[in-house]
């Protein structure tokens, strides 16, 4: 399978951080697929020395040929659709690094859909949550979209723009709505991704996060995790192949999962 995962590692002056790194990220992903193809977005002036070395050993590629026309937050998606473009590939994952690990190989996960979602514990339309609150703040920004339908969001989980794994065709569509909307005007990447899933997007697969292959942990406890023979476990006995947030529930132990 010919496969990619593209992500962003800008701004950082180390392989390891507060929060995790890109060290853990790499380490934890060849351990299970020294094949798929990564793409770091770095820009030139932030490129250093370890940085280099580590992508020889872990076989994968600096991107820094581009301009960045706005925050690089919301701009790296725009930079993904034109790599993309360039390149067709099987499988897509979008995926933060500062803060991931892997447990299995991402592209183990079985779907036939576009997407593939990763829904996190909070639910969008509970007021008593602060981190609903905020994504909804976020969804308020896309206010300019005619599909944005505030019912198609009652009880339904968030969806983390962190982690945004599918098939080429449906992550070029989304790359191609997200380059659209940006045009007219910025907006936060999640809020946009959350309303492109639950209004614009019919070929979607989204498991509760106790179900799913994939582990957001904000607002998880460490103790409501299931732990088994020293990896995180859902609720059918399955390894996560990838965790998200290390850095918001009991990092140590995550790192040492790697």
């Amino acid at each position: 399978m010919n496969n990619i995962i593209l992500g962003v590692y800008n701004g950082y002056n180390s392989l390891k951080t507060e929060k995790g790194g890109i060290y853990y990220f790499l380490k934890s992903l060849r351990k299970y697929n020294s094949d798929c193809k990564v793409v770091i977005i770095c820009e030139q002036h932030n490129i250093f020395e370890d940085l280099i070395d580590f992508s020889n050993e872990m076989k994968f590629e600096i991107h820094s040929n581009f301009t960045t026309k706005y925050d690089m937050m919301y701009y790296r998606f725009e930079l993904y659709n034109d790599y993309l473009k360039k390149n067709a590939f099987d499988k897509v994952l979008l995926s933060d690094i500062n803060d991931v690990i892997f447990q299995e190989d991402p592209f183990s996960i079985d779907f036939t859909e576009e997407l593939y979602c990763a829904l996190e514990q909070s639910v969008l339309s509970d007021n008593d949550n602060d981190s609903s609150l905020t994504n909804m703040k976020w969804i308020d920004e896309c206010n300019h979209l005619s599909e944005n339908d505030y019912n198609n969001y009652q009880c339904k989980y968030v969806v983390c723009a962190g982690t945004i794994l599918g098939s080429y065709d449906g992550i070029i569509k989304y790359l191609d709505f997200y380059k659209d909307t940006q045009q007219i005007k910025i907006v936060n990447d999640q809020g946009l991704f959350n309303v492109y899933v639950y209004n614009y997007l019919s070929s979607k697969k989204c498991l509760h996060y106790k179900e799913s292959k994939i582990l957001t942990l904000d607002k998880i406890y460490f103790e409501t995790l299931n732990i088994e023979n020293n990896s995180i476990v859902n609720n059918n006995g399955e390894k996560y192949s990838i965790i998200h947030q290390i850095n918001r529930c009991n990092l140590p132990f995550m790192l040492n999962l790697v």
